[in-house]
């Protein structure tokens, strides 16, 4: 409380009685009320709020009410984010006279604030602009600042006074009684005037010095508010150092110097080094910098010599105990300019200024003080200046002639290295403040990275409304990332590099967590929440592991690269259009070595961008101008890309389809209209190739499958295929039969058809080899020229293969790395000269909406750039998307459509400029069939009736189906119960992915089994216990279900946890674990490394799985009449419950991972308010790719407190941690098959 002196008020009360004494009728002096002063407050009431930057928080409660008051019944209480409940409460207490304010401020005030407190408190005064203050008598409300349970802004960043016409509190809060001044407004603290009382604090006597006796180092010591009145001479002219309509300058006198800053100089006379004059203004202060607001400025004379100028060291501004003395002065440093920044910021360009032991400050240069061009860098200057202060303390010189270069060039200090320091607060995603500076410095700006801004956009173009709500939206994810991976105190390096600061004066760092070196602006690149940035020079060490990160989330759709929500303008392009000046700078391409303008940044992919402040820069950097793409049409060959995929020896099959989603279903596919189509598509272009990306043989129809496959590459060799690659299904029947079929060569069983003479086309497979030699067997890849260009195709086969066909087909088998295969084989291809390359990839590519995904996609990020073209197939899938300026294009599956890839070739460099493609679904409506290809499906057909005409039943209801997920279906049970009934066994089971078409009402032919069980998979029988039923079925449920159709037993799994429950027997008896069982399977699974081979015992080789087939629907004599009846029957089902004895069951709860498709995090809150000794279970599992768990120190802590035990699972993989035994601080889990 401060205590008021009444000495002078009463002096002059006294001198003006004595004087007026006879005179009492004109001052009526008996009609004075009891208060004197005539107005009286009904109680205290609050009276100035205070909401600054950081802790600059304050409170003051003002007494008007003419008598001392006891405190003790009074208490303040603080309502947060719009609650209706008190958060926090302090009860006041002591005693506040009248007129007196009591104030309380936030521990970590400003000093000029706590100067002024009579309390400090850091939890009730610790509130935000959207937080309301009661003030409370007897736990009535008496007076509020922000209404309780509303959570607006009202007031943030303000300082809020009372009128001096209000005496009374108010139970509402009413925006209309108070005053508002800016952030950081110290000037009305510690005092309250409220009409009709005298105000406090008058001088303490009559002989207080007035306006205009002040030295200027008294005046400094002032309270801002304080009018004073001082003379100096002026160190610089206004016009030199104001920025637009601003006035600024310094005066300096023997004492000490000033600022003197005004927002419009209105009438304020222009000044100019060597004036002296006369100031009378209130006292302020600006981040730290004291100065006066002149409201007169007399001239009294000009031409004055100018303070003597002291000499300093950079060293001495770094701190505030040595460098304060100096504020307002000229001073003389002597220091290195490093760089000289390309733009202005605020008005003027922050220079970093740096001395041999890399003690930094900032030259804050103003554009009308001198050409920044003028001033070199990598130099060391003796600067005359003027020390001033923005939150730290640097230096204003007034004209060039102040940078004299040093006379002496020593060696330039170096500012390389890590430094040590703590976090103090998070500004947003690409910006923190540090506990102890660096360089004199503590803003730190990310290095090489860039996230969304924060904030309110400047444009208001209503155009621009949504990209600015965008922008905003993924810079708060971005900075709510940050305070995630940092919290204040939290200590850090900062890994500094050649340029140690930014054009604002900021550090340039890369922020490296101590606790666990986690380098946290690569997590943010990594994690989608930022996007790369890098100016030249560029630190090639970071380089490319930051470009190889920013490729990876954009290709997994991360964060600001998700192609549902992306974020709609990169940073740079959102700043450079939310001002309105355009982009400015150029971006060169790092692999090509040339650069574009700046509009023209999307041509080159984010992961290559470098960015050059002019075109001179970029050339010194070896860099040229980009040549406008293409050039006449006599520069470039178009050529013709025709393609197919996952036929699968379906030649004679046709299929109901609705491509286009119309509603209107037609007939597609079967391969004399396919032939016919893209014989007719082919004639559209002279320069037309045909190729393939595999598995055009495999799993076929009997018309192909009972002649060895044979018949389909008669027709494709009648369409014309030019170049292809096998996929998995080439090799069923192991290589020496793979190697007939590209060779020719009679079938040594006489299987195949008479004089079979291979195929006539090119066969690639670069990364099929010879377990033995690692030489592959067929050619990695071959160059066909058209019109004198070349075009390089390169085939490769999914390493998926050994996990799909039988093992004893891929005896002397490898498969190598897709990526590593085809980045050797395109290096040979360019060494030849080829630049046009196309990769026929038997890999998958899942698409959604623009973004293609999975292995083909990966395959795109992962290759040498010179590949132009990947055609993907395995997945039966429509692709047709870029990925990493690489064309994936896909075309279903079974000859229902091809694909056309429109390309156009730059003649000089051999490249391809222009490549776009279409999915041509082959509806038989528009074609006729071709003769020659209806002529071979004629003639094998005919060759093959006797056996695939033969009716072997009658079939009741459409059966469709392949893997179960979740629930049996009719075709799968039928299949099953077959295996189970031809090898008199007790329990069946079958793979989805064996079944291969489905199964129509009606006559059942020997054929349309074939179809539905192409590949003659053997059965066989083991021995197992009940026991080991569980892990065999447990190797077959993933995150998209289970697999298997299965008989002679039912059972219920947890999809989440892909556990199984329980196991019965069909009339619900439990299965005896210890009993033993025999379990029929096929080859594929029966031979597979896992749980069935690993488990089984005795093994019993059957019958081919399709006579096995037949010879059951046979045996159920079925006719027209009688048909056969199959359905689901429960064999399958799933529950929410836990394996185990509920009984003994320890609680589980399921904690779901943020969705990302990196490193999976969870939220903090999530395991706060677990219970102590749950199972918390987070599955990290996501289809785009493989995720690692990462959980910070904060969450670690809490698991361990509560004794968590924590299950992590992937689908497949799980582990398990009893989080008290955890010794690490922060806990990483990598889960791999």
């Amino acid at each position: 409380m401060k205590k008021v002196s009444w000495q002078k008020t009463f002096m002059l009360y006294l001198a003006f009685t004595l004087v007026f004494m006879n005179f009492s009728p004109l001052l009526a002096f008996a009609e004075t009320p009891d208060n004197e002063e005539g107005v009286l407050a009904e109680d205290l009431f609050i009276s100035e709020y205070m909401e600054g930057s950081s802790y600059n928080k304050a409170i003051e409660i003002y007494n008007g009410t003419g008598t001392t008051v006891n405190l003790s019944d009074y208490e303040l209480a603080l309502f947060s984010n719009g609650s209706t409940e008190a958060s926090q409460s302090l009860s006041l207490t002591g005693e506040l006279e009248h007129g007196d304010v009591y104030v309380l401020a936030h521990p970590n005030a400003d000093e000029l604030i706590l100067a002024e407190t009579d309390e400090t408190n850091g939890s009730v005064i610790n509130f935000n602009g959207n937080d309301a203050l009661v003030l409370k008598k007897n736990e009535i409300v008496l007076d509020a600042v922000g209404e309780v349970g509303t959570d607006s802004n009202f007031a943030k960043d303000v300082t809020l006074v009372k009128q001096s016409s209000v005496t009374a509190p108010t139970e509402e809060y009413n925006e209309l009684q108070w005053d508002n001044y800016s952030k950081d407004t110290f000037a009305y603290l510690g005092r309250h005037t409220m009409d009709g009382v005298e105000p406090t604090d008058p001088p303490d006597n009559p002989d207080d010095p007035g306006a205009g006796e002040y030295t200027i180092a008294d005046a400094r010591e002032l309270s801002d508010g304080t009018e004073v009145s001082v003379e100096g001479i002026v160190t610089a002219d206004n016009a030199a150092i104001s920025n637009g309509s601003q006035f600024t300058t310094y005066i300096q006198d023997d004492t000490a110097g000033i600022n003197l800053f005004a927002y419009e100089q209105g009438n304020l006379p222009n000044l100019v080094k060597g004036d002296r004059v006369i100031v009378t203004g209130e006292l302020d202060s600006y981040n730290g910098l004291k100065e006066i607001i002149p409201l007169e400025i007399e001239v009294v004379e000009s031409g004055q010599a100018l303070p003597e100028v002291q000499q300093v060291t950079i060293e001495e501004l770094q701190s505030e105990d040595s460098a304060e003395q100096y504020e307002g002065q000229l001073v003389q440093v002597n220091g290195y300019i490093n760089s000289v920044p390309g733009n202005p910021a605020g008005g003027g360009y922050n220079v970093s200024f740096i001395d041999q032991e890399f003690n930094g400050t900032t030259l804050r240069i103003m554009e009308n003080s001198m050409d920044i061009s003028q001033v070199e860098s990598d130099l060391w200057y003796d600067v005359t200046a003027i020390v001033s202060q923005y939150n730290d303390y640097q230096l204003i010189p007034t004209e060039l002639d102040d940078l004299q270069v040093s006379a002496e060039q020593s060696e330039p200090p170096s500012a390389e290295g890590l430094y040590e320091t703590t976090v103090e607060r998070i500004t947003d995603g690409d910006t923190i403040r540090v506990g102890t500076p660096v360089f004199g410095e503590t803003r730190v700006r990310f290095l090489n990275m860039d996230t969304a801004e924060t904030y309110q956009a400047h444009n208001d173009d209503p155009s621009r409304a949504e990209i600015n709500e965008n922008q905003k939206y993924y810079g708060d994810l971005a900075t709510d990332y940050m305070n995630e991976l940092l919290d204040p105190g939290d200590e850090i390096y900062l890994k500094i590099g050649e340029e140690p600061t930014d054009d604002y004066g900021r550090i340039l760092a890369e922020v490296i967590r101590k606790e666990d070196d986690l380098n946290i602006n690569l997590e943010m690149v990594e994690q989608g929440y930022a996007s790369t940035y890098f100016l030249a020079p560029i630190d090639e060490e970071a380089y490319p592991q930051y470009q190889a990160a920013v490729k990876e989330a954009k290709d997994a759709g991360l964060g600001i690269w998700n192609p549902e929500n992306p974020l709609m303008e990169l940073p740079f392009v959102f700043r450079a259009m939310d001002d309105e000046k355009g982009l400015l700078r150029y971006v060169g391409h790092s692999d090509t070595k040339k650069y574009v303008q700046p509009e023209a940044y999307e041509e080159v992919p984010v992961e290559k961008r470098i960015f050059f402040v002019s075109e001179r820069e970029a050339e010194s950097y070896g860099y040229t101008p980009a040549e406008e793409e293409g050039g006449s049409d006599e520069d470039l060959l178009d050529i013709q890309l025709l393609s197919m995929n996952d036929l699968h020896g379906k030649i004679d099959q046709e299929y109901s389809l609705d491509p286009d989603g119309d509603g209107n279903f037609d007939m597609h596919g079967r391969m004399d209209y396919t032939a016919q189509a893209i014989k007719e598509r082919e004639q559209e272009n002279e320069n037309t190739l045909i190729v393939h990306a595999g598995d055009m043989i495999g799993g076929s129809s009997p018309v192909s499958g009972l002649l060895q496959d044979e018949p389909t590459v008669e027709i494709m060799e009648e369409i014309g295929f030019d170049v292809g690659t096998v996929g998995n299904h080439e090799f069923d029947e192991g290589l020496d039969e793979l190697l007939r079929m590209v060779n020719g060569g009679e079938h040594p069983e006489g299987k195949g058809t008479e004089g079979y003479e291979g195929m006539d086309f090119s066969v690639l497979c670069a990364n099929c080899v010879d377990e033995d030699s690692g030489e592959t067997f067929l050619e990695p890849y071959t160059i066909e020229e058209v019109d004198g260009v070349k075009i390089g195709f390169v085939g490769v086969n999914t390493t998926e293969t050994v996990d799909i066909v039988m093992p004893s087909s891929l005896e002397g088998i490898a498969f190598t790395d897709e990526t590593e295969a085809v980045n050797v084989a395109v290096e040979e291809l360019t060494d030849q000269g080829v630049e046009a390359i196309v990769v026929l990839a038997h890999m998958p590519g899942y698409q959604n909406g623009e973004a293609v995904t999975g292995a083909a996609a990966e395959l795109a990020t992962e290759v040498n750039d010179a590949v132009d073209i990947i055609f993907s197939a395995h997945n039966h899938a429509v692709n047709n998307a870029v990925v990493d300026n690489k064309l994936i294009v896909q075309a279903s599956e079974y000859g229902k459509a091809f694909a056309d890839v429109d390309i156009a070739i730059d003649r000089e460099s051999g490249d391809i400029v222009e490549k776009e493609a279409e999915i041509v679904f082959v509806n038989q409506s528009d074609y006729a069939p071709d003769e020659t290809v209806a002529g071979i499906l004629n003639h094998y057909a005919e060759e093959i009736a006797p056996i695939i005409n033969e009716v072997v039943g009658y079939n009741g209801q459409d059966l469709t189906g392949s893997y179960t997920n979740g629930n049996d279906h009719g075709l799968g049970n039928l299949i099953a119960d077959g295996m189970n009934w031809a090898m008199d066994s007790d329990f069946a089971m079958t793979n989805g992915g064996g079944i291969r078409d489905i199964l129509l009402a009606g006559p059942i032919t020997w054929g349309e089994l074939y179809n539905i069980l192409p590949f003659g998979n053997t059965l066989m029988k083991y021995e197992i216990t009940g026991a080991d039923l569980y892990p065999i079925l447990h190797n077959q449920i993933s995150a998209y279900g289970s697999d298997y159709s299965i008989a002679g037993f039912h059972y219920t799994y947890n999809p989440e946890l892909q556990q199984v429950v329980d196991i019965t027997l069909p009339n619900g008896t439990p299965i005896d674990e210890d009993a033993v069982y025999t379990l029929t399977v096929n080859n594929y699974i029966g031979t597979q490394d896992g749980s069935i081979p690993n488990l089984g015992k005795n093994p019993e080789m059957g019958p081919v799985d399709i006579d096995a087939f037949v010879d059951f629907v046979r045996s159920l004599e079925s006719t027209e009449g009688n048909p056969i009846v199959y359905g689901s029957e429960g064999r399958i089902s799933t529950t929410d419950e836990v394996p185990g004895d509920p009984d003994d069951e320890q609680p589980v709860v399921e904690i779901e991972p943020k969705k990302n498709n990196g490193t999976a995090t969870v939220h903090t809150k999530d395991l706060k308010v677990l219970e102590d000794g749950v199972q918390a279970i987070i599955n990290i599992y996501n289809e785009k790719k493989v995720r690692k768990l990462l959980l910070n120190k904060k969450q670690v802590d809490i698991l361990k407190d509560k004794e968590v035990t924590l299950v992590v699972t992937n689908g497949s993989v799980t582990e398990t941690f009893e989080m008290v035994d955890v010794k690490d601080k922060v806990l990483k889990v990598s889960l791999e098959d």
